[in-house]
């Protein structure tokens, strides 16, 4: 009788560790699946502009950088890439009015994603464009240059 006893409070035991390690393991995927959101930064245009801002190196490997950069034509997106077989040069323009539609509807996003080298940056229509979490190791830090860049190219004269 006493055997019984033990071997359903074991059996019991044994269901109940299970029900929590799953209830651990669903909780660990519901917080996985959870998508980052980053709220836009929300910019006082009475703030003083810099003009002279610095083009941004976005990524960097041993075979490519990528650089955002302030024109004339507007803010430049260009590819370094120094494989053989890979083309360089740029990639795509922002101009005056997208800069400052971009910075009217805050459509600029940076997430740290789930890789350890690097993170994803949308501006615009331009979305998911690799950066160095080296260069960047806080996503608000490029952000912010972002919007500095977008800022220098909406007063452009």
């Amino acid at each position: 009788m006493w055997q019984l006893l033990i071997e359903i409070v074991d059996l019991l035991s044994k269901v109940a560790q299970t029900a929590i390690a799953g209830f651990g393991a669903w909780l660990a995927w519901q917080a996985f699946l959870k998508e980052d959101n980053q709220e836009s930064e929300v910019v006082d245009e009475n703030t003083p502009v810099n003009p002279d801002v610095e083009d941004i190196k976005l990524f960097e490997t041993a075979n490519q950088t990528t650089w955002l950069k302030k024109t004339s034509n507007g803010i430049e997106c260009h590819l370094d890439d120094r494989r053989p077989d890979k083309r360089s040069g740029h990639r795509w323009t922002l101009t005056q009015s997208m800069a400052r539609n971009i910075l009217q509807n805050g459509d600029i996003y940076v997430t740290p994603g789930l890789k350890l080298n690097s993170g994803l940056i949308s501006v615009g229509n331009h979305i998911n464009w690799l950066y160095s979490k080296r260069l960047f190791p806080e996503p608000a830090g490029l952000h912010h240059r972002v919007v500095e860049l977008l800022r220098a190219v909406a007063v452009q004269t």
